[in-house]
């Protein structure tokens, strides 16, 4: 049954160069089984990108901003959006992925006179860049507290990644469906059976980017406290590996010089492998025995849902973190997972020594009670999503 066209709008790189262009297509899937036509306009690095298909979906994208004047560009356009909406007879509804608040704005407008559905994919709350361009970070400050204030509550609902958007959009009236990130189950990058173990070698993975690469940035994920762990642990036991993709070495001490010393001491424990494509990530994944990260607890982390734990879960590797966002609904203690104490230097470390405790075959049946797990499978959430947009 068709039920009209969708367009999913918003700053994912298709097909997965991103994480919100893993969420926007698995979200696309779940549309497109309930009977919607969906179509995708996303950003691309290509110097002239023409329209693609990418999962059976159309793909449209706009240039990917690379400079202050594109920038700026990019925040207020909106005649590519109205052309693509024209395009189609039929269209049910927009969908805007952390869409910026000139261009937001504007299709809000456009939309009400057309009697258009207008949704935001809500997935973040960020905080303004305190270094920088004085401009530019001005405009931001403003474009967030613009959008996620003001406009975002005059939408016909939003689709929020954590309880703590869901409540405060739902505390103000708005029309609101939690859907934290999904996979798609029977995609064949996801695994059916688990890796066996040849070897006693505790294999820890952290995959992400966890900070930018400035002196004084913003830290997302506290890799210096998992390092600060594994330091420690590794004066009486050295039977581990953690191996780091999305940062390397030198970026690392860009931001924690001082670690120097005790990275020189875990020598090989520590494999950085930096920035890999997502399929060889999701290989080097399926290989470790935990998926670890850890985060503080600030507006950004709370209002976020990190799609690392969503992808460990789905590969049947537990995850180890502190209580962050709402992990808390999710991560059951000893069955898919295990929470880390980052009081100190010294909880973080007996965290992981109790965890490094667990033998062979009871972290195999560990991993394959996970890996039968359907959680963030999306045909879990056909349902409630199909009700939210009627």
């Amino acid at each position: 049954m068709d039920k009209g066209t969708i367009i999913y709008i918003g700053g994912f790189e298709l097909p997965d160069k991103n994480a919100a262009a893993h969420r926007v297509i698995a979200n696309g899937k779940l549309l497109r089984d309930v009977g919607y036509n969906v179509h995708f306009m996303g950003i691309s690095n290509e110097r002239i990108y023409s329209n693609k298909t990418f999962y059976g979906f159309n793909s449209s994208a706009l240039k990917y901003p690379n400079s202050i004047i594109s920038w700026f560009e990019y925040i207020t356009t909106f005649k590519n959006y109205i052309k693509l909406i024209e395009s189609y007879s039929n269209v049910h509804s927009i969908i805007c992925y952390n869409l910026p608040s000139g261009s937001l704005y504007r299709l809000l407008k456009y939309c009400k006179k057309k009697e258009i559905k207008i949704f935001s994919d809500c997935t973040e709350w960020y905080i303004a860049p305190k270094t920088g361009n004085f401009l530019a970070r001005t405009v931001k400050s403003w474009d967030i507290k613009l959008r996620m204030n003001n406009l975002h509550i005059k939408l016909d609902g939003v689709i929020a990644i954590s309880s703590f958007l869901d409540t405060y959009y739902s505390n103000q009236g708005v029309k609101t469906l939690q859907i934290p990130p999904l996979i798609d189950k029977e995609d064949s990058k996801w695994p059916t059976n688990i890796l066996l173990k040849t070897n006693t070698t505790v294999n820890l993975i952290y995959s992400g980017s966890p900070f930018a690469l400035t002196k004084g940035s913003e830290v997302k994920d506290r890799l210096d406290l998992i390092i600060d762990g594994l330091y420690l642990i590794s004066k009486t036991f050295k039977d581990f590996k953690l191996t780091i993709l999305g940062m390397d070495l030198s970026g690392f001490l860009i931001v924690f010089p001082d670690y120097k010393d005790k990275l020189l001491s875990l020598g090989e424990l520590i494999d950085w492998k930096g920035r890999v494509p997502h399929n060889e990530a999701l290989d080097l994944l399926k290989k470790s025995d935990f998926s670890i990260f850890l985060r503080d607890t600030n507006l950004v982390t709370t209002a976020g849902f990190p799609t690392k734990f969503v992808e460990a879960l789905s590969c049947g590797i537990p995850v180890l973190t502190n209580r962050n966002s709402n992990l808390a609904d999710y991560l059951i203690e000893g069955k898919n997972g295990f929470w880390i104490d980052t009081s100190s230097e010294d909880s973080v470390y007996d965290s992981l020594s109790e965890v490094f405790k667990i033998n062979k075959n009871d972290l195999k049946i560990l991993k394959e009670s996970v890996l039968e797990d359907k959680i963030f499978d999306y045909r879990s959430y056909m349902t409630v999503f199909e009700n939210f947009l009627k």
